[in-house]
């Protein structure tokens, strides 16, 4: 990746990407989306129409949005961005599990949105980094900084952020790929029976409240959870989560969807008052992920401790 200036105080980031095998006869503006989640595919499509992209040196009309692309092929893109807005930066303290100089991981408090949005402008994990660590990578443009992946403003726990563009890159090449591993602890109402399971239902948006997921066997996307239980308790089950797709709310929806919803979920269904005064957010918590380090190559594990609130929460629960 490289980055010039141009005169129109626009700065221009150079990326190159070879596609892969299982790039095999995907479309070039779907291919890009995958590797700029924070971009529309419409957006992409017109950096394709201005010559913005090139194709094994190629440009012009014969490179399409639509263009089928082949393993091997070498795929060059100069994004423009313009140098504001950028995350505004703001003194929030972070509890940073581990850095070096290309990445670092934060354990999230609850209650903390990660970027800056219609409902939070401010005060966000996305302003907390700015305010710590300047520029981040921009993958996801200039309002995420470094955000590889996200969590539910209430979700607390482990997330990942990418110093540099090529970094960022990289690692969300193995969340698309499926191969970093996510491990989440929630308590959930009333008291499974089985020890595991896996759930495996389509999710896309609800019908009718926009805001919300649901399973949708009609238009849904395939997701599956596999959860392990840990401890039971009379009323409530204490489990662990292994999402093996990322959807929006996706462990939320699947445990609701079996009659066990995460306990202070307001919108799928886990009120449970006498409950909400212990643990006043739904009682989710990204306890560990596992990934390859894009620099060295080697095998990470980052862990997050329960947070209070949850730890309360289980020891009502024991009685």
């Amino acid at each position: 990746m490289q980055e010039t200036d141009s005169p129109d105080e626009l700065r221009t980031f150079d990326h190159t990407f070879e596609a892969g095998p299982g790039d095999r006869q995907s479309r070039l503006d779907v291919f890009l989306v995958r590797r700029f989640p924070g971009y529309s595919r419409t957006s992409l499509a017109k950096q394709i129409k201005e010559d913005r992209v090139s194709v094994n040196d190629r440009v012009g009309k014969k490179i399409r949005p639509g263009l089928r692309l082949d393993a091997g092929d070498v795929i060059k893109i100069s994004i423009g961005q313009r140098t504001e807005p950028y995350a505004l930066p703001e003194r929030i303290e972070l509890d940073i599990i581990y850095e070096d100089e290309w990445l670092l991981v934060i354990n999230k408090p609850p209650r903390l949105t990660v970027h800056p949005g219609a409902g939070a402008p401010s005060g966000t994990l996305a302003n907390a980094l700015a305010y710590h660590f300047g520029q981040l990578s921009r993958v996801q443009g200039p309002l995420r900084p470094g955000i590889v992946h996200r969590l539910d403003r209430d979700t607390s726990g482990v997330i990942l952020v990418a110093k540099d563009d090529l970094t960022h890159h990289a690692l969300a090449a193995q969340f698309r790929e499926r191969t970093v591993k996510k491990e989440y602890h929630a308590v959930v109402k009333n008291v499974i029976e089985l020890d595991a399971d896996l759930i495996s239902a389509p999710l896309g948006r609800h019908r009718t409240h926009r805001t919300k997921q649901a399973v949708r066997l009609d238009v849904g996307r395939p997701s599956e959870t596999y959860f392990e239980v840990i401890e039971r308790f009379e009323a409530a089950t204490w489990v662990k989560c292994m999402p093996r797709t990322g959807r929006t709310h996706q462990i939320r929806v699947h445990m609701a969807s079996i009659r066990h919803p995460i306990i202070s979920d307001r919108v799928y269904g886990g009120v449970v008052h006498h409950l909400q005064k212990i643990c006043p957010r739904q009682a989710l918590h990204a306890r560990k992920l596992t990934f390859r380090h894009p620099q060295s190559g080697d095998q990470m594990q980052v862990e997050a401790p329960l947070p209070t609130e949850i730890e309360g929460l289980l020891e009502y629960c024991r009685g």
